[in-house]
Parts: structure tokens; C-alpha cells; sequence
């Protein structure tokens, strides 16, 4: 499931492993993540996207990859 996440932060990949385990928050960040992500890979193999669309979905990304690295940070990873 968080082959996204995974690939973004591959030295963290035991301590995303726990989180996820223990914590219901830590797993919808990393959900949410994975959706986005894969919109985004999905949009860029289409035609018809928007720029736009694209535009907000990376900044969210971008927001959510900063929630992990804080919740990474907070728990000494």
C-alpha cells in the first residue's frame, strides 16, 4: 500500500512500518499521500488533465510529505 511513501522517505522505511501499525493518524496521512500520488501518476498519463489540477495535487502532496517528516521527526525517527 505505501509504495509512494516508501519510495519517498527509503530510509525510514522500519519506522513507517511501525507507524502504521500504531497509528491511525500517521496511516490516513500516508493514505491520503498514496491517493494523491497516484491521481498524479494517472494525470500525467492522460490527455485531458489540468494544469491546474496538477498544480493543487502536488502542492498537496507536498504539505502531506511535510506532516510525515514531522510525525517521523516527533517520534526520533
Amino acid at each position: 500500500m505505501p509504495d509512494h511513501v516508501y519510495r519517498k522517505f527509503p530510509n525510514h522505511i522500519e519506522a513507517i512500518q511501525s507507524l502504521l501499525q500504531k497509528d491511525a493518524t500517521f496511516r490516513e496521512i500516508c493514505a491520503d499521500y498514496e491517493e494523491m500520488c497516484t491521481w498524479l501518476d494517472l494525470q500525467y498519463r492522460s490527455e485531458n488533465r489540468s494544469n491546474n489540477e496538477c498544480d493543487i495535487a502536488r502542492e498537496v502532496i507536498r504539505e502531506l510529505e511535510d506532516e510525515i517528516t514531522e510525525v517521523l521527526k516527533s517520534r526520533g525517527f
